[in-house]
């Protein structure tokens, strides 16, 4: 909350200055990314090989968890531990490891946008409010992975006070 709370926001560029802030939320879709799963249709008129699997029909549809992808531990180092510094710069996931918007022509093109509107919101809210949670230490948080949208099991229940600057 340092950066956010130092940093002043008037300009784009000012927000392009979030570093920490930006690898912070990137960490946070990858550990709890909007939706859960996906599909993708592959269509070939020639017999394509993936790994072991020869696909042979003209058109399959490919079913994934994004959430599992994005925990899978050959993909991840340590993935179901927070850390926003394994986005510091150079670092590049493999494309269809990491996909909080999708990639390639079904690729999300408001992303860009996106995470401007979440850095602008998460900027105001930090530095006007100290965000709190609690839960119960008993029925920690979990997420269902039965929907294709992310839902908590158990209640988080997250507040905001004001924050008064010393």
């Amino acid at each position: 909350c340092e950066e956010l709370r130092e940093s002043p926001i008037e300009t784009l560029e000012d927000l392009n200055k979030l570093k920490y802030t930006e690898m912070c939320m990137l960490e946070a879709l990858r550990m709890g990314p909007a939706l859960l799963r996906g599909t993708r249709e592959y269509r070939t008129n020639k017999n394509k090989r993936f790994g072991k699997y020869v696909l042979t029909t003209a058109t399959v549809r490919i079913h994934f968890s994004e959430y599992v992808m994005q925990m899978n531990p050959q993909n991840w180092e340590n993935p179901k531990q927070f850390d926003p510094e394994r986005w510091q710069a150079g670092f590049n996931p493999d494309q269809f490891s990491y996909m909080p918007f999708y990639v390639g022509a079904r690729g999300c093109i408001g992303k860009h946008m996106a995470m401007m509107m979440m850095k602008l919101t998460i900027s105001v809210l930090a530095k006007n409010f100290e965000l709190k949670q609690t839960f119960d230490a008993k029925k920690p948080p979990t997420i269902n992975q039965n929907l294709a949208v992310m839902r908590i099991i158990n209640n988080v229940d997250c507040y905001m006070e004001p924050y008064e600057t010393v």
